[in-house]
């Protein structure tokens, strides 16, 4: 019961995702807003996830899951009760506020929760497993309450499942609290501000945004060193093992994302697929993910996570090699390399997500995770933004295979081999880890 406490959240957050997408038609009104119904929850989550995690650090995980959560359901029932346009954009505004403390949170809870190893492995494999469900779920869900009872119970649904989480939770254990009292506020604004325009600028493929992004990010580094009680530890940003890790992160969103963008047109418009069998085509590659997310968790704590890491990559690799070879090839042959593919992510990212937690600190679980997911966030709205100007599609699908090698090397030249033990975490040993994390 209590790991369905930890993972139901992250799986609304992942649900809401994926299935306002189908209901767009139905709620109307221009291309523009239609647009912001998508990308301020979007936005708003990739801005806030780091102070999320740094809320979940000082002020208690438990307490930031159960204040995100309400949030989220707030965000939900103000979406329900618009009619569109501004106020609905608003309640999605709403929603993403929640989700970023939310999903910081649920991590910092599995750690603490769950420290025997071969447990934790299996409840971030549930975790990661569930997302994958909400994503293929989301469009297919989405259909069936849009025929049945219109699109705000696409919101209303949220609730009932909010009420859950917040009714069986109260027995996750809270992990230890971030020493000190004082709140970095001038990191909490520049870190917000500058994930903002950096993700806004990749949505709207504005590189000025993208640079004030870049340059108000730079900011937010140099104050962390100043700063007595920094929301983000410089020590982490120096740990080789967790940087190598938020990186390929990123990796694994960029291509898997921006393929995601160019496989939904590519079915439609060259296959001449339905809307109905692209969906089915999809849910293959979410099946893959959803395998491959348990795998992860037990190759994890089996062989350890920079092993399962370069096995998922190198696996998602081969799949975006086999769409650029065999794009235009019999179907079944398509759709076995999207499993491959959603099979690779999800293996990678459940071991990555593993690590980190390993690699974090005691008190700073929230944060790193927060890192961590961060850099998928960011990963994603530019892999749609750079593969998605890309003209071929086989050439799109180069690139995305380029992306995860490029992260196996990293992963295997910078994390250093790990051992797992029965009855122990798997020790990442890096030369250039700082003492005392």
């Amino acid at each position: 019961m209590r790991a369905l406490a930890v993972c139901l959240g992250f799986f609304l957050v992942m649900l809401d995702s994926t299935i306002v997408t189908v209901a767009l038609p139905s709620i109307g009104g221009g291309t523009a807003t239609l647009q912001w119904v998508v990308d301020a929850y979007t936005v708003v989550f990739a801005a806030l996830v780091l102070a999320g995690g740094s809320f979940a650090d000082r002020f208690g995980a438990r307490r930031s899951y159960h204040g995100g959560m309400a949030i989220f359901a707030l965000g939900s029932v103000m979406c329900a009760c618009t009619t569109g346009g501004a106020w609905l954009i608003a309640g999605r505004v709403v929603q993403g506020v929640g989700a970023a403390v939310l999903m910081p949170s649920s991590l910092a809870l599995i750690r603490s929760t769950y420290p025997e190893p071969a447990r934790q492995a299996r409840v971030i494999g549930l975790w990661g497993g569930l997302a994958g469900v909400a994503a293929a779920a989301g469009p297919l869900l989405g259909g069936a309450l849009l025929a049945v009872a219109g699109w705000p119970a696409l919101f209303l649904l949220n609730v009932p499942f909010a009420v859950l989480v917040l009714c069986i939770s109260r027995s996750l254990v809270d992990p230890p609290r971030q020493a000190g009292s004082r709140v970095d506020v001038p990191g909490l604004v520049t870190s917000t501000c500058g994930l903002a325009l950096l993700v806004a600028g990749c949505i709207a493929a504005d590189p000025p945004l993208v640079a004030a992004g870049v340059l108000v990010l730079g900011l937010f580094v140099l104050l962390q060193r100043r700063h007595p009680a920094p929301m983000l530890r410089p020590d982490l940003l120096r740990h080789r093992a967790l940087r190598a890790t938020v990186i390929t992160g990123f990796a694994l969103n960029f291509a898997f994302y921006g393929q995601f963008f160019l496989v939904t047109l590519y079915l439609q418009q060259h296959r001449h697929l339905s809307p109905l069998l692209t969906g089915v085509a999809l849910a293959v590659q979410a099946a893959g993910a959803v395998v491959g997310s348990p795998f992860g968790g037990w190759a994890g704590h089996r062989y350890g996570p920079r092993a399962t890491m370069l096995a998922g990559l190198l696996t998602g690799a081969a799949g975006f090699a086999a769409l650029a070879v065999c794009a235009a090839g019999p179907l079944p042959v398509v759709l076995a390399a999207l499993f491959v593919v959603g099979f690779g992510i999800d293996t990678a990212m459940t071991a990555a997500t593993s690590l980190t937690l390993q690699a974090a600190p005691d008190g700073h679980a929230g944060v790193a995770s927060g890192l961590l997911n961060t850099m998928r966030q960011v990963g994603s709205a530019l892999g749609v933004a750079v593969l998605g100007t890309v003209g071929a599609f086989s050439t799109a699908m180069l690139i995305a295979t380029g992306t995860y090698l490029a992260a196996a090397l990293l992963v295997a030249l910078r994390i250093g081999p790990t051992r797992p033990a029965a009855g122990a975490a798997a020790v990442p040993v890096t030369a250039g880890a700082p003492a005392g994390r």
